[in-house]
């Protein structure tokens, strides 16, 4: 799904995930893709991703 969200987003915006699967964060994590990821400390997985190209 992030794939096809992913180019309707302007730079400098947000995703958020809960239960961020494997599929969701390898995406995000491929800095190719254009985001800066990081997992927040709450419970089940919480995912906070901003666009930056």
């Amino acid at each position: 799904m992030i794939e096809i969200v992913a180019p309707q987003l302007r730079v400098g915006g947000y995703v958020m995930n809960d239960n961020a699967e494997a599929d969701f964060l390898e995406f995000v994590r491929d800095p190719n893709n254009g985001f800066v990821s990081i997992t927040l400390p709450l419970k089940g997985g919480t995912e906070l991703c901003l666009k930056v190209a």
